[in-house]
């Protein structure tokens, strides 16, 4: 049985690595401070060596650069030219790309889906963001990133690559700790849950038109999904909804609900894919916000597991550095990246 070898990495504000998109062709910015980080090359190269010390065929980024050409320079600086690159999807500075393994054993095409079963991810959608009751139009802070993916078996599936809205509040830490402002805190932090449940939900729609379609759709969905498996101190008060369980469906319709790669057989202390300082609760959390779901029908055939992923923990930490400044200069990103294998 063949194995595909799926990558799932937010790199953090990959953008920053270049040139202005009105300053000519893409180049890398070479003396430019960005963020705490003064060598881009020597964080590209780290970078680099992540992706192809995880020797995956597919790669799904967050946070990737905003023009392609951008993605492609750096493939073919750091990468040995030997990923083809799918997108960017997305707004602004922070885009979605899918890289695809050129001498895959495993992939015989692929390529990206604009709009699919009357699913539309540019597209603007009717939902109540700011609980007032009024039905208003939303569209994706980031949108998806939708691949169709042929392999040499013939079996087709569809990969998509997802950031969902972040939760992040500007000056949140000064509002909650200020009583005059803490309740327009809260009101903004709950507005960020509720955009981050609309587009979950359009997510989902779109799963379950694929599975209309076809009951055993090959489905594989990644990315930084600003949310884990646990309800936070507004979900639990306020009651938001968990993103991840929207996006992995409901149990009542079991034969529609994706299965995680790795969060049941990582170990407990490691299973986190980014650091942060909650100032609510006023502690460092390890949180997992990133993700790799897969269909039933890719998770297992008959009783037997046929998916198995984990946080690439040792791979990341061996692209740090040992000696840095800060963790801008010392981590290749902020996010650590995770794999899932899965025998077709």
């Amino acid at each position: 049985m063949a194995e595909l070898r799926v990558a799932n990495w937010n790199i953090e504000w990959m953008n920053r690595w270049f040139a202005a998109d009105d300053d000519g062709p893409a180049r890398f910015r070479t003396a430019q401070e960005i963020s705490g980080v003064t060598d881009i090359a020597d964080l590209a190269k780290r970078v680099a060596k992540v992706i192809q010390d995880m020797d995956a065929d597919l790669v799904n980024i967050q946070e990737g650069p905003s023009r392609r050409s951008e993605m492609n320079l750096f493939v073919g600086s750091y990468l040995n030219e030997e990923y083809e690159v799918i997108g960017p999807a997305g707004k602004g500075q922070q885009k979605l790309y899918t890289l695809v393994r050129k001498d895959s054993q495993a992939i015989r095409h692929a390529w990206r889906i604009e709009e699919e079963l009357e699913v539309d991810f540019n597209d603007v959608w009717e939902v109540d963001i700011d609980s007032d009751l009024v039905v208003d139009e939303y569209s994706f802070t980031r949108p998806p990133l939708v691949v169709g993916v042929e392999l040499v078996s013939g079996r087709e599936l569809r990969l998509l690559n997802l950031h969902t809205k972040s939760k992040y509040v500007h000056n949140g830490a000064r509002m909650w700790h200020d009583p005059s402002r803490r309740k327009a805190f809260v009101e903004l932090a709950v507005k960020a849950r509720r955009r981050i449940s609309a587009e979950a939900m359009r997510i989902r729609d779109y799963l379950n038109a694929l599975f209309a379609r076809n009951a055993e759709a090959d489905i594989v969905v990644t990315g930084d999904f600003n949310d884990g498996p646990d309800l936070d101190y507004f979900e639990r008060r306020f009651l938001a909804h968990s993103v991840a369980g929207l996006i992995a469906g409901s149990p009542n319709a079991p034969q529609r609900m994706l299965r995680h790669a790795f969060v049941d057989t990582m170990d407990k202390a490691l299973n986190y894919t980014a650091e942060f300082y909650d100032f609510v609760h006023e502690v460092d959390k390890k949180v997992l916000l990133d993700h790799i779901f897969v269909s039933p029908n890719l998770f297992w055939t008959g009783t037997d597991r046929t998916t198995t992923g984990r946080i690439e923990h040792d791979i990341f930490d061996a692209a740090s550095k040992s000696s840095a400044p800060g963790d801008r200069e010392k981590l290749p990103s902020d996010h650590r990246p995770q794999t899932a294998t899965i025998r077709i």
